[in-house]
């Protein structure tokens, strides 16, 4: 049986839907022994070369637009004629795209219908075009979907009429060998001109809610001595806004911009912060608390969306629109140890309730099913 995987997202810089689709395939790799990878950047995965089919570097996220054009462009000419051609028996999407017109069985991953929750805030139209016109034709058209978690599963369900049984909740992971407690933290601190720090990571969007991380961390900055790291690719209008707040608040000296930090660098990074924060106000899964949590630190999180559902009672769950309610959360973690070391150790326990290797066991169960037309 055949499993092939349609992954043109993978980049050499990946983000949440990259590295997910990294992990994924390299776990199923482990599990199944004939999987067959679509993708423009081979070099990610930790596959047998003959196991992938090469696709153009056009179809890349890190192009925008373009990328995003090519990609659709790609799944609905070149993917269904190619899975024939390699007799594919299921072709599961990692990304949230997919064929029109499947001609073998597919499953398509939805990792968030952000676009259509907060249209007003999302600075790609194309996506928001994309997800309320496009979207719907390919879930119809698929023989099941994941959902990375109980929260994107409830919105699939309602904005897109899907059947419940149809959608599949499979949690994203983390990888194990690269967070984990006790990591050496002096180096990174060296590189980036860090000492105390607060620590966001993702991507810095409009519905990311930066700006009232920001405001939050304004009303405490005269009480720590810490600076607030912002790391994570930005969107150029949303960071001119960005700047423009934080000259307003004053705090231009103490809040850092990181942009895209090395794989390799991030878990000291996490492991190095007093506090992780992240205050969305929609995720869903919210893989950045996750890492930062299997590396101890202690994570105050938006009680929104997916996020309860990743944190769980570990970390300090705050409204996201109060920059208040965030500052006091993070001022008593900063200012009690006990509270500190005690939402470390959950944070650990809490994390390893995830992993690649289970998540890849239940999609290649769902695959494997879809396979034999059950």
């Amino acid at each position: 049986m055949r499993i092939a995987i349609s992954a043109p997202i993978v980049e050499p810089h990946p983000t949440g839907v990259g590295v997910y689709s990294i992990k994924l395939v390299n776990e199923l790799a482990k599990l199944c022994d004939d999987l067959l990878v679509y993708t423009s950047f081979p070099a990610a995965f930790e596959i047998d070369p003959v196991k992938v089919r090469r696709v153009s570097h056009l179809t890349r996220p890190e192009r925008g637009l373009p990328g995003f054009l090519s990609r659709m462009i790609w799944m609905q000419t070149s993917l269904p004629l190619m899975a024939l051609r390699d007799h594919d028996n299921v072709i599961l999407s990692t990304g949230t795209e997919g064929s029109l017109v499947p001609l073998v069985p597919q499953v398509v991953t939805v990792h968030d219908v952000i676009p259509i929750l907060f249209p007003e805030l999302h600075p790609r139209a194309s996506e928001v075009i994309f997800f309320r016109y496009f979207l719907p034709w390919v879930l119809r058209r698929s023989a099941a979907v994941i959902a990375v978690s109980q929260s994107t599963k409830r919105d699939i369900i309602s904005l897109y009429n899907l059947p419940p049984d149809k959608v599949r909740v499979i949690y994203e992971g983390y990888d194990r060998e690269l967070f984990h407690p006790y990591q050496d933290t002096q180096a990174v601190k060296r590189t980036y001109g860090l000492d105390q720090y607060i620590h966001y990571a993702g991507n810095i969007l409009p519905h990311k809610n930066v700006a009232r991380v920001i405001q939050a961390f304004s009303l405490i900055a005269s009480k720590v001595p810490h600076q607030l790291v912002l790391q994570g690719r930005r969107d150029s209008r949303y960071a001119a806004y960005l700047e423009a707040l934080i000259k307003e608040l004053s705090v231009e000296r103490r809040v850092v911009f990181l942009g895209y930090v090395p794989l390799n660098c991030l878990p000291h990074l996490y492991s190095g912060a007093s506090v992780f924060v992240t205050a969305s106000l929609s995720e869903g899964f919210g893989l950045p608390p996750l890492e930062a949590m299997a590396c101890g630190t202690p994570v105050i999180a938006s009680g929104t969306s997916s996020l309860p559902e990743v944190v769980g009672d570990a970390g300090i769950l705050v409204h996201p629109d109060n920059p208040e309610e965030i500052a006091e959360a993070m001022l008593r973690v900063i200012n009690h140890p006990e509270l500190r070391a005690e939402l470390s150790q959950k944070a650990v326990r809490q994390a390893a309730l995830f992993s690649w290797s289970t998540a890849a066991s239940q999609t290649l169960e769902v695959l494997h099913s879809i396979a034999k037309g059950k």
